[in-house]
């Protein structure tokens, strides 16, 4: 499973749009504030925003007033969910994408090693939602002083 820069920046949108919307599922959020306090480059939120708008995990408001707000409540949206949105392929071998089954499954020697580390891998992901994400999200630790959030650097 490669965790890339657009899940990343994914994560950070959606806790900036959980947190910012609060319980109001009303509530829009700007486009530009969210870039500003994520530190995400307008154009590469605009990428990952399409992203997460085709697996209905955000809805876009046009207009003066618009922006972006979450598509669902933040307890039914897992970490899962928005990895699953964004990276191109998550799966770390064929025969283990939704049960898929390669013609090789019956005899490949590293099949039953590959399902039991995807599914260690999987199971926290699904099991955590957006608002657990964000729930200890203190305020005094929310913004750097150099704009976005502080988040461990990419490996």
């Amino acid at each position: 499973m490669n965790i890339t820069s657009k899940s990343r920046y994914a994560l950070k949108i959606m806790m900036d749009l959980a947190h910012y919307s609060g319980n109001d599922p009303t509530a829009i959020v700007r486009r530009s504030d969210i870039a500003r306090r994520q530190g995400i480059p307008t154009e590469y939120l605009d990428q990952i925003m399409i992203r997460l708008r085709a697996a209905e995990l955000v809805d876009s408001i046009r207009g003066r007033a618009g922006g972006y707000r979450l598509g669902r409540d933040a307890n039914r949206i897992s970490l899962w969910d928005v990895f699953a949105a964004v990276e191109d392929s998550i799966y770390p071998v064929e025969c283990v994408s939704h049960g898929d089954k390669c013609g090789f499954a019956p005899s490949c020697i590293t099949h039953d090693a590959w399902s039991t580390i995807f599914t260690a891998m999987r199971e926290p992901l699904v099991k955590m939602t957006l608002a657990d994400a964000t729930a200890n999200w203190a305020d005094e630790h929310r913004m750097c002083p150099a704009g976005g959030i502080r988040e461990c650097r990419g490996g």
